[in-house]
């Protein structure tokens, strides 16, 4: 008998990788079998010499120690050079669309964009002019770039350890699998990290805006959890392409993740310090009716795992033609 085909996804963390192996079903559910986490080798960032590849190809190894060929593997990135932006455009073709994008993402670096892979995201938005009686629909757009030479060594890493590697997503583009799309509050994700903390902000599951917030040398634990508090404040004060509701409005939409926000008192001084009630993100995995997972999992582990199981949610949701 044939053995059905599993799905994995890897989250390569500076600090912890992170990857969850299970099942699809046709109608959509999603079954986590195992997850596992390990410490993520310095080497992975900055792979040299012969000796380093062959590590990390070990490590690699080891994480998918039970994988086959015809399963598919999924690289969850977070990477620091990744460019993302979101903009809005009047309606417009594809072609044009890609052309912007092109030029807008040019205006965030000085380097050659020729040698980066651009992808995109673009939704149709309608807002309603009440006074003018008349509507106006615009292009809300996601552009994400990464460079061509990092995705092949990734791809290259992988096929050496004998498994395909089947995609290499963004981070937040597995996240809106958790979000309802017809929800009209936002939902702000912090993800803090070992070096820094990334904001991302959905409106009805299309992230609209994303942040970095680098860990400085001298800052100690309140000094960085105040720099949280001060992003987290403008994202919500000031609107970029949407009209945000006041803060008084999002009380159960800020969610926190990352192995920094485990450690003892961080959800409860920041929600305290912002007066606002600030959730972990595992919470959201409990309103999937179609996600089901180990029975043993605590809740840091949830917490980690959750960049990798929403990775396996989108391939359900992009499987089932729910998206």
């Amino acid at each position: 008998m044939k053995k059905r085909k599993k799905f994995w996804a890897i989250d390569l963390g500076e600090a912890l990788t992170k990857i969850v192996v299970g099942e699809i079903g046709a109608s959509g559910w999603v079954q986590i079998e195992g997850f596992r986490i390990e410490k993520t080798p310095e080497q992975i960032r900055n792979i040299g010499n012969s000796e380093e590849q062959s590590m990390v190809r070990g490590f690699l190894r080891h994480l998918l120690k039970g994988a086959r060929r015809h399963d598919d593997v999924m690289l969850v990135i977070n990477h620091k050079e990744m460019l993302v932006a979101s903009f809005t455009f009047p309606m417009m073709t594809i072609n044009e669309v890609e052309e912007a994008i092109y030029w807008q993402l040019q205006l965030l670096t000085s380097e050659n964009l020729e040698f980066w892979r651009i992808d995109f995201q673009a939704r149709e938005r309608t807002r309603w002019f009440e006074h003018l009686g008349i509507d106006e629909t615009n292009l809300d757009v996601l552009g994400v770039a990464v460079k061509k030479d990092l995705l092949s060594r990734y791809t290259k890493l992988f096929g050496k350890t004998g498994c395909r590697l089947a995609s290499i997503v963004p981070q937040f583009y597995t996240f809106d699998s958790l979000i309802d799309p017809n929800g009209d509050q936002p939902t702000l994700i912090i993800d803090m990290g070992k070096s820094e903390t990334r904001f991302f902000y959905y409106y009805r599951a299309a992230l609209v805006e994303n942040h970095r917030l680098e860990l400085e040398t001298g800052w100690d634990g309140k000094t960085y959890l105040r720099e949280i508090i001060k992003v987290t404040e403008q994202i919500f004060e000031f609107p970029l392409g949407y009209e945000k509701t006041g803060m008084n409005d999002i009380n159960e939409n800020i969610y926190l993740m990352g192995g920094e926000s485990l450690h003892r008192g961080v959800l409860e001084t920041l929600s305290k310090w912002l007066d606002k009630k600030i959730r972990p993100v595992d919470e959201l995995l409990d309103e999937k009716e179609e996600l089901i997972l180990p029975g043993k999992m605590t809740k840091a582990e949830r917490c980690l795992m959750t960049p990798c199981v929403c990775g396996l949610i989108k391939q359900a949701q992009l499987r089932g033609g729910l998206l």
